[in-house]
């Protein structure tokens, strides 16, 4: 559904989204007006960054990730663009797209200096941890092994690694993943 869009401001595609009622008309002009050409990168940022807060209300975590992943592309400081691919990780990895997560690491750390590094390290960290946790109580054994396996790959403490690998453990054999619970063990 291809909505006219007339609006060359901020403040004119903001007056028109007041006007809409629903969230879903908001997202189809925020992605027809993207599709416009002309648009500095300050509006294309604040396009991006409304289209985002919608995907995130209607839990479209996958949408969200891309959308903040291209924002992050038309970012204009370092430190934007790194906030921006780590929003982007933590909006992929709550959609369960571990991959999609990691690549947005990778690119944050590519773009980062030396403290963002640091930064960017726990943060995949925690994001991982936090979305493997919560997807094991919501009884979701395979899609948390998905976070663990990167988890445990990362070079963490010790006895971090450890808890990990009986987490681990833990599932493959709930699972029915055997060889992988004896191959983990073995290490």
């Amino acid at each position: 559904m291809a909505i006219d869009v007339r609006e060359s401001t901020i403040e004119e595609i903001e007056g028109r989204l007041g006007e809409m009622v629903t969230p879903l008309n908001k997202i189809a002009y925020l992605e027809s007006a993207l599709r416009e050409s002309g648009f500095s990168f300050e509006i294309k940022r604040f396009i991006w960054e409304e289209l985002v807060l919608l995907y995130e209300e209607r839990g479209m975590y996958e949408k969200a990730g891309r959308a903040m992943a291209s924002k992050a592309g038309v970012e204009v400081s370092r430190n934007e663009k790194v906030e921006s691919y780590l929003k982007a990780a933590e909006l992929f990895a709550k959609g369960g797209r571990v991959d999609e997560a990691d690549d947005m690491f990778v690119r944050a750390g590519r773009d980062g200096d030396v403290e963002d590094k640091v930064k960017i390290k726990l943060a995949r960290k925690n994001i991982f941890m936090v979305n493997a946790q919560e997807l094991e109580k919501q009884g979701k054994k395979v899609s948390a092994s998905k976070f663990y396996e990167k988890l445990i790959k990362m070079n963490l403490a010790e006895e971090e690694k450890q808890e990990i690998k009986e987490k681990l453990v833990e599932i493959f054999r709930a699972t029915g993943r055997f060889r992988d619970a004896e191959l983990l063990e073995g290490l």
